[in-house]
């Protein structure tokens, strides 16, 4: 072999393990790139509340009620102040919430409906990115709550322990939920064996602590045979029937509120040390009816601190007659003020005792150095009457301000102008764009939400310039609602209901409908074209039926 054979052998083994050599670098970077990358990941905190309104929240401007923890998370955050949810009630809620849809799109038209498993949600979407996913309270997108209630397994919340009545009935024994059955006149619901309730793992949410099975199982390994009997879900074994002073007899410690509290920060705890993105619904069952705070909140506040609504003394004349018809909810004229006045300070108190629980996971954020790495959203799914309009609880005829216009609240670590108040419609089909968008994870296809996050960081003034909800019970009187600018107009499009237009400039407590008045014709004419518009751009399945009653067809 010639010297220049051996001079070009040698230089191909030096190339060669020159090669190995940069590869070998190359990996290392690419590992370590991953391991940064990773501990880059902001975790995620989404709080949702039941049934709560802006009132119950000191941020949003009331100035007695006590709720430090939501409002330090305003004051380091963004507060939406016209934040509207998608559609009524808890179920279509939250699939708007969690999915970033609106309620035809996720088609979970009614409570106890099953949420279609193909759909992209917060769960799997965040578990595909490499997160630890984690869900802890309710969620009511499998079907009933309630299963197994005639077994001993509960008693119907709307009534206190020791009732001759149980008015949800006997045939609660198993899983089922309700199904859209397609009619020549329409639909009807269908009801079907199935589902998970609250008791399993869904959503791709591999951690799940529900309100019914698991809070039992707790309560008896806690030695509290005697209250898993009756407790779970919404039913905190209240101390008396509505109308009268009430409380939780579970107290605090055995409150489910504690429960999903504890099992949050358990969950933060182990994926904070373990260095592993993590990603979390804490969504509580209260304050919800029934409104039996544990003791002492119920009576934290006292009774000639509350100022009734404005808008209590409403007869709703010329407003739909549904609105009148159910006398558990529309009490005017049935209750004094100061059993209103206990009514709101019970709310008050209950708020008050889950801003507390809140406070516990903010704690632990902060004494682990995840709070600077950590976004957060705080809502809920809707409102509650609190009086207005002479009426308690919850509506399905209306979409009044009180149920539909509701506290949120976001704060992403990397945005500055914190402590902002946004004045710009914002809808709560933006949550989980906001929230992807923030963690640098793409939108899936199909989402009608859009990202906040422009907004938020003062890059863009405008989000949207009108929103639309929707109710779509199983009854005659279904609702699109839709507000632009100071104007509202709520679609009563499939009854013979009137429809209802609202100044909230001029009214705020939306206690005159102005729609019987002709010289606002022309504006109930435009916002009627907008919701047909809406609902044909969005491919609504009743686009057609939508559009007849506004042509009077």
């Amino acid at each position: 072999m010639n010297k220049r054979s051996r001079w070009f052998r040698d230089d191909v083994k030096v190339i060669k393990k020159a090669l190995v050599l940069v590869s070998l670098v190359i990996a290392i970077m690419a590992i370590g790139c991953t391991e940064e990358q990773q501990a880059e990941k902001p975790n995620i905190l989404l709080i949702i509340t039941d049934q709560h309104p802006l009132s119950c929240v000191g941020a949003y401007g009331n100035p007695v009620i006590q709720t430090p923890n939501l409002d330090k998370l305003a004051a380091s955050g963004h507060l939406l102040e016209n934040f509207y949810i998608a559609a009524f009630a808890c179920s279509p809620s939250r699939a708007s919430i969690l999915t970033g849809r609106y309620l035809h799109h996720h088609n979970v038209f009614s409570n106890n409906v099953l949420l279609d498993p193909s759909i992209p949600v917060m769960g799997n979407i965040l578990k595909d990115e490499g997160y630890e996913t984690g869900y802890f309270g309710k969620a009511h997108l499998s079907g009933n709550m309630y299963v197994g209630r005639s077994v001993y397994a509960g008693t119907d919340y709307m009534h206190p322990p020791g009732s001759p009545k149980d008015a949800i009935g006997d045939d609660i024994k198993d899983y089922w939920y309700f199904e859209r059955r397609e009619t020549a006149k329409g639909w009807i619901p269908e009801k079907l064996s199935g589902g998970l309730g609250e008791d399993s793992s869904q959503m791709g949410f591999d951690v799940w602590q529900g309100g019914w099975r698991q809070y039992k199982d707790w309560l008896i390994e806690n030695g509290r045979t005697d209250f898993a009997y009756y407790a779970g879900n919404h039913d905190v074994i209240q101390s008396a029937e509505e109308g009268n002073h009430m409380y939780s007899l579970l107290g605090e410690d055995l409150h489910m509120a504690t429960f999903f509290t504890d099992e949050t920060t358990g969950f933060i705890r182990r994926n904070t040390e373990a260095n592993k993105p993590w990603a979390a619904v804490l969504s509580y069952f209260g304050p919800h009816l029934p409104v039996a705070p544990p003791q002492p909140w119920d009576t934290m506040y006292r009774l000639d601190q509350i100022e009734l609504p404005q808008n209590l003394y409403d007869y709703l004349e010329g407003k739909p007659t549904t609105q009148k018809l159910t006398n558990l909810q529309y009490v005017l004229g049935q209750w004094d003020e100061s059993q209103y006045k206990d009514y709101i300070r019970r709310y008050w108190g209950y708020s008050s005792f889950i801003d507390q629980q809140i406070g516990r996971v903010f704690e632990l954020l902060e004494s682990s150095g995840q709070w600077g790495n950590t976004i957060i959203v705080f809502t809920t799914d809707h409102g509650d009457m609190v009086g207005s309009h002479g009426m308690i609880y919850k509506l399905g005829s209306n979409a009044y301000e009180e149920l539909f216009h509701v506290p949120a609240i976001i704060r992403i670590p990397s945005l500055h102008h914190t402590g902002s108040r946004i004045e710009g419609l914002t809808s709560s089909i933006d949550l989980l764009p906001t929230l992807l968008d923030a963690a640098k994870i793409n939108i899936p296809s199909g989402v009608d939400g859009k990202s906040l996050v422009p907004m938020l960081s003062g890059k863009s003034r405008e989000h949207r310039d009108k929103v639309f909800a929707e109710i779509h019970p199983m009854g005659a009187d279904k609702i699109i609602m839709c507000r632009q600018g100071s104007i509202k107009y709520v679609y009563h499009w499939s009854s013979e209901e009137p429809d209802e237009l609202y100044d909230l400039q001029h009214d705020p407590g939306e206690l005159h409908n102005l729609i019987h008045r002709s010289e606002y014709d022309s504006i109930s004419m435009a916002m009627r074209r907008q919701i047909i518009e809406w609902a044909r751009s969005t491919n609504h399945r009743y686009a057609k039926a939508i559009t007849s009653k506004a042509n009077g067809e």
